[in-house]
């Protein structure tokens, strides 16, 4: 009685009533996500704060709105609830004779045995910290789901806008990073690409793959335009000014792979935009002219001033230089492809790639740092959740060529349309989906929580798109 009591008291009704528990919650958890947990690593001080406030917004938007969200979206809620159950199932303590029995426990069963214990009971995780720690960050993101699929379209826009702001107000951090010392004060983490611009991450490569998704967001920005025709015009010009500031702003990464997607991104803009259509008449002659002059002259400075910027720093000789963290990861495939194998087909343990890996890293690449991940997420997710994480990989992969098919179903829609915003973020995310995949083949965003919840609000939107068209 007292849940259902609660329940109502923070839900809004099917008939129409805000949502603005859930708007809260989800703004919350992307804010903070992007101001506090911007690196990939388990031991950020930021995380002592991070998650119980994600477990506390997770149990939150499960009584506010758990219900509306199934209903909204079983496929991803579905598939939200097969990632918990696998990480939890690693985490499940087997008896002796059942562990031992899994690939690759030899390694165990002989350090107890020279160490003189009793084989204990044992998870299959070959490191349970960190299978506990994959386990608890998926909070955010699961709270995150849930809150997104009760907001309204309105509510979405609106995380649209929240995403540009965040976008570049990291790449203005990260310029004012790379003119400041190497080891300035707006380096928020103890461990980062010092010297560069990484803006509210630790690593340069993901500074640039936000930046780079930012471009079919600011597309889906101006085809969701509504106003007069000066204030398109105005619009544009700082679509154009912001467009052309992330080449500086991505520049200044020093990331290689930034400027890949950078193009990818710029080619995904093309196909994620619609031309606006302006309503109503412009109030007076002057002022058309007044919004033409302030929207060029504000784009003409900003270009002027970011490349000065950008040529001014050592993001060109870090481009041309040779990256010896590109030379270990082709140095460690082998030895991750001989751990897969060997794991195959339960695996090492969600989370646990630095333990499992350095049972096979050879003696020639063993050094004072240590390799924290394989730098290719699939080959990482197959090598710690064998073959039940391959199934969820698929299972995905096919949700998104669904989503795909519906979006190029509704290539023509038009802005009287009722669900046009719907596919314009649809669009928008099924880019920022593809280019984070693109960026997962030689690196890790996605396993950065900031990143993670980018990745949620994306899938969403696909999500949103494609129900609005099968019902």
């Amino acid at each position: 009685m007292k849940s259902q009591n609660l329940r109502q008291a923070f839900s809004f009704t099917a008939s129409g009533a805000p949502d603005r528990m859930p708007f809260v919650i989800s703004f919350a958890l992307v804010i903070s996500a992007f101001l506090m947990v911007g690196s990939s690593r388990s031991d950020i001080l930021s995380l002592l704060i991070w998650r119980p406030l994600s477990v506390f917004l997770l149990v939150l938007s499960i009584v506010v709105c758990g219900a509306q969200a199934w209903e909204r979206g079983k496929p991803l809620v579905l598939l939200a609830a097969a990632v918990v159950t696998l990480v939890a199932a690693h985490l499940v303590p087997l008896p002796p004779g059942i562990w031992t029995s899994l690939p690759g426990r030899d390694f165990l069963v002989k350090t107890y045995e020279a160490a003189g214990m009793a084989l204990p009971w044992q998870p299959l995780s070959m490191a349970q910290a960190r299978t506990w720690n994959a386990l608890f960050s998926l909070a955010a993101p699961v709270a995150l789901l849930i809150t997104l699929l009760a907001l309204d379209r309105r509510r979405h826009q609106q995380l649209l806008l929240l995403l540009l702001v965040l976008g570049f107000f990291s790449g203005i951090i990260g310029m004012l990073q790379a003119l400041g010392p190497d080891n300035g004060l707006l380096y928020f983490y103890r461990i980062s690409n010092f010297g560069v611009s990484v803006g509210l991450f630790a690593n340069r490569n993901h500074q640039a793959v936000m930046l780079a998704t930012l471009y079919p967001l600011l597309a889906a920005y101006i085809s969701l335009f509504k106003g007069r025709p000066d204030q398109l015009f105005f619009q544009r010009s700082m679509t154009i000014a912001g467009a052309c500031l992330l080449v500086a702003l991505i520049f200044m990464t020093g990331s290689r792979s930034g400027l890949i997607l950078a193009i990818v991104g710029i080619g995904a803009a093309w196909w994620v935009y619609r031309k606006p259509v302006a309503q109503g008449r412009v109030v007076g002659i002057r002022a058309e002219h007044r919004s033409r002059l302030v929207g060029v002259g504000i784009a003409v400075a900003l270009l002027a001033i970011i490349l000065i910027v950008a040529l001014s720093t050592p993001a060109l000789q870090r481009l041309l230089d040779t990256d010896p963290a590109s030379e270990l990861r082709v140095q460690a495939f082998p030895a991750i492809v001989e751990a897969t194998k060997t794991f195959f087909p339960f695996g090492s343990g969600i989370g646990t790639f630095v333990e499992a890996y350095q049972i096979f890293e050879p003696d020639s690449l063993i050094s004072p740092s240590y390799f924290n991940h394989a730098h290719n997420d699939l080959a990482e997710i197959v090598m710690t959740g064998g073959l039940p994480a391959i199934a969820i990989v698929v299972w995905m992969a096919i949700l998104g060529v669904r989503a795909f098919a519906t979006l190029m179903g509704r290539r023509n829609a038009r802005p009287d349309d009722p669900d046009f915003s719907a596919q314009i973020l649809g669009r928008a995310g099924f880019a920022v989906l593809a280019m984070l995949a693109l960026a997962s083949i030689a690196d890790y965003p996605v396993r950065v929580p900031s990143l993670t919840l980018y990745a949620v609000i994306a899938a969403c939107w696909c999500l949103n798109a494609y129900r609005l068209v099968r019902k």
